[in-house]
């Protein structure tokens, strides 16, 4: 295998991570509403933990767009 498919299957696969995060997001999002849904005490604990947990899963997007343009 020579260098220039490697690079393409990295982009391939810097792009499927890229396609995961947005479900990964949804997820997050909805779980913490069903939470607060169940318990609506709880909001004020829950929300800033989803912002947090989607914070992170966003920075997976931008860390893969950053290694897909340096690829």
């Amino acid at each position: 295998m020579d260098a220039e498919s490697t690079k393409y299957i990295a982009k391939a696969l810097i792009i499927l991570s890229m396609l995961a995060t947005a479900p990964a997001e949804a997820w997050v999002a909805a779980k913490a509403m069903e939470a607060i849904g169940r318990n609506p005490e709880a909001g004020d604990s829950i929300f800033p933990k989803m912002i947090v947990a989607m914070a992170i899963c966003e920075s997976t997007a931008i860390y893969a767009l950053v290694a897909f343009f340096i690829i």
